[in-house]
């Protein structure tokens, strides 16, 4: 359950808040919006990842199912993942966006140039997740009789 909880706030946000966001605002201020809402994103998938795994593994214990380890793979790369993006990549991602605001007319390309391949990799983490998860969901259903 915690999973579909984690899949529906992560497809919300990216299909329909942050375009919402793009669309209607300037661009500086939806990537404001944006900066500011990613860190509550991050924290509720990593609450329901953590809820997710907790569930999982106490499943499989009661269970005692051998061999049954892909599920678990995949909660742990989507959490860990989770993790990663949220504190290494988007602060560094926060940081260079912050640099390229304060940089002189004609200056600042490499802080823009560092801000988009972060921007592209957070893109990546994000979407790896949502694979997984979607993939787990899978394994569920088709695990259960």
């Amino acid at each position: 359950m915690a999973i579909l909880l984690w899949l529906g706030v992560m497809g919300f946000f990216a299909f329909v808040v942050a375009p919402a966001a793009f669309t209607t605002l300037d661009r500086e201020a939806a990537g404001r919006l944006v900066g500011v809402v990613f860190p509550r994103y991050y924290l509720v998938g990593a609450v329901l990842g953590g809820g997710a795994l907790i569930a999982l593994v106490a499943d499989r214990m009661r269970h005692l199912a051998q061999g049954d380890w892909l599920g678990t793979v995949l909660v742990l790369a989507m959490l860990a993942l989770t993790l990663y993006a949220w504190l290494a990549v988007l602060p560094a991602a926060q940081a260079a966006r912050e640099a390229v605001r304060r940089a002189a007319p004609g200056e600042g390309a490499a802080d823009a140039l560092s801000f988009s391949r972060l921007h592209r990799l957070s893109t990546i983490l994000n979407g790896t997740v949502m694979l997984a998860g979607v993939a787990f969901v899978a394994l569920e259903a088709a695990r259960r009789p």
